[in-house]
């Protein structure tokens, strides 16, 4: 059932992405600090999109790895602390 609401969802963001990528052809200018580029907007938009997916990703990654190494941590401790208690 999971992997069916995920594909539906990965169908549905590239529908989405499609209906913007046809809604807006314009091309306009990007300047960079050494260069500039001429890109669709639609392709500015993937790019932003696509960045802004991976930086996400990567700190919630590293604050679910924070709290599952501290997770783990804590269990230690707890399992330390049942055991000096029953002896």
């Amino acid at each position: 059932m999971l992997r069916v609401v995920k594909m539906l969802s990965i169908f549905i963001l590239l529908f989405i992405a499609f209906v913007l990528g046809s809604q807006n052809p314009q091309l306009i200018k990007i300047n960079y600090i050494l260069a500039s580029a001429e890109l669709s907007l639609a392709v500015v938009i993937s790019i932003c999109f696509v960045t802004g997916v991976i930086v996400g990703t990567l700190i919630s990654l590293r604050l679910f790895t924070t709290l599952k190494w501290q997770n783990f941590r804590l269990k230690t401790s707890n399992k330390k602390l049942i055991a000096e208690k029953e002896t």
